[in-house]
């Protein structure tokens, strides 16, 4: 048996062929879960720094020489600035000396939690590290040991898929066809791409799959759209998903197999959108645009999925920030708050694609305090995203020269009706039909592991 897995960066599912009928696989009640997995107290925390007696010496040589480095270069620099860059460099090399210590990458993983359960025990638990959407960061340049941690992360995400799989079919499962966007997101080029999918090809066969193969995410999109089409014809297949935006051209329907021709991608998705409505509407309550707190601080506390910008966040001090905002600022600082906003910011935006409003109370920050948002405040906030969107569908209409008969919408962003639009746009004569938002990328890599046409 051949298991279709799409690994999402918000929520991750299974699917497989039987009985010639696409079966998902059922995480508890669901048929995916949150891309998430929760450490419970044992991954280092740069928290836990402070400068030693020592090390004053070493910090204050640290500042001299970027100083000097700075009036070389003809530019003059904040001490503040130049005290926070000397920490971090020190606390990097904390970071590196806690990490070689004697301890194996099992067995700080062998009591980590998934999915869902993840955020409930981190926020009940009030301690440990909570890794939100370890996809996003397979494209980037990784030291060997985050590269290891990673690693290790996904194994144990497919190994519980695997196994959950297996205990469902009542048989083994040990191969497997993973979907992949066109496009990691990444910080090192198209090594990026390489190093996502040796990292997913790793940890696959870690996890007990014996086969693992690939298969571009729009391209299983085009099969399942193609399994529903009678009628051959050509079609735009447009996958919005968390992090990732893909796009494919294929001539779909009828009894011969599915012809991709060419697919597209950008590494940008829902995640992005989220970033900007909580920029936006959220961040404000904390000072954003009204205190002299940088701005990057608000964006080191609305990336979650950041590790390195999260603890960034925590290590900031807001005493001397006024109130309301200093002690919003410190409240948000606190274990798992970070993570709390973010979720609410994520129904926000499922709320608005279908209200005018939406109100966020926020009583894990201060009592009676709420976010207040709106759909015009969400279109505002997904203007960047959309512009990028718009640009990669023009690409797209011009790259194939020719009108579509069909463009087809999934991932779990495709519900937002200024997306479709922005797709209406851009292929005004073809229809537009919509897929499983949540499914249609398992379903058809179900069905392209079983082989079926």
């Amino acid at each position: 048996m051949r298991l279709g897995i799409d690994f999402g960066t918000s929520n991750s599912a299974a699917a497989i062929v039987r009985d010639g009928q696409v079966q998902p696989i059922r995480f508890g009640d669901a048929d995916q879960f949150r891309t998430s997995v929760y450490f419970p107290g044992i991954m280092q925390d740069p928290g836990e720094f402070k400068l030693e007696p020592g090390q004053e010496h070493e910090l204050q040589a640290l500042i001299d020489a970027a100083a000097a480095q700075a009036r070389a270069n003809g530019q003059a620099r904040p001490l503040e600035a130049l005290r926070r860059e000397a920490l971090l460099s020190l606390r990097r090399q904390w970071m590196e000396k806690r990490m070689a210590e004697p301890r194996s990458s099992s067995q700080l993983l062998q009591n980590a939690v998934y999915g869902d359960d993840a955020l409930e025990a981190y926020f009940e638990e009030n301690e440990g590290n909570l890794v939100q959407s370890p996809k996003s960061m397979l494209g980037y340049n990784l030291h060997p040991r985050a590269r290891q941690t990673i690693t290790g992360i996904a194994t144990h995400i497919l190994e519980h898929i695997r196994l959950t799989a297996s205990a469902q079919l009542g048989a083994p499962v040990r191969d497997a066809l993973l979907g992949r966007p066109v496009q990691f997101r990444s910080s090192i080029g198209d090594a990026g791409n390489e190093q996502a999918l040796a990292i997913l090809r790793e940890a696959a066969l870690a996890a007990g799959f014996d086969e693992v193969a690939f298969m571009e995410e729009p391209a299983a999109a085009a099969m399942h759209y193609h399994a529903t089409s009678a009628q051959p014809h050509e079609a735009i297949i447009v996958d919005i998903g968390g992090g990732t935006t893909d796009i494919a051209h294929a001539r779909v329907g009828g009894g011969e197999p599915p012809r991709i021709h060419r697919a597209w991608g950008i590494a940008r998705g829902g995640t992005d959108i989220d970033l900007a409505l909580s920029l936006a509407a959220y961040m404000p309550l904390f000072g954003r645009g009204i205190t002299r707190v940088p701005t990057h601080h608000y964006v080191e506390a609305a990336m979650v999925q950041d590790m390195t910008r999260q603890r960034d966040f925590r290590q900031h001090s807001y005493d001397h920030v006024e109130d309301p905002y200093g002690s919003r600022l410190q409240a948000l600082q606190d274990t798992g708050n970070t993570a709390r906003l973010y979720r609410e910011v994520e129904r926000a935006k499922i709320s608005l694609s279908g209200t005018a409003e939406h109100a966020s109370p926020l009583p894990f920050i201060e009592k009676g305090l709420q976010a207040e948002t709106s759909a015009e405040g969400l279109g505002q906030a997904a203007h960047g995203y959309l512009g990028q969107l718009r640009e990669l569908l023009d690409q797209v209409r011009q790259d194939i020269g020719q009108a579509p008969d069909a463009v087809f919408m999934t991932g779990g962003m495709s519900r937002a009706g200024y997306l479709r639009q922005a797709a209406a746009d851009a292929f005004p004569t073809a229809r537009q039909v919509h897929g499983d938002a949540s499914f249609g990328v398992v379903q058809g890599l179900a069905l392209a592991a079983a082989g079926s046409h």
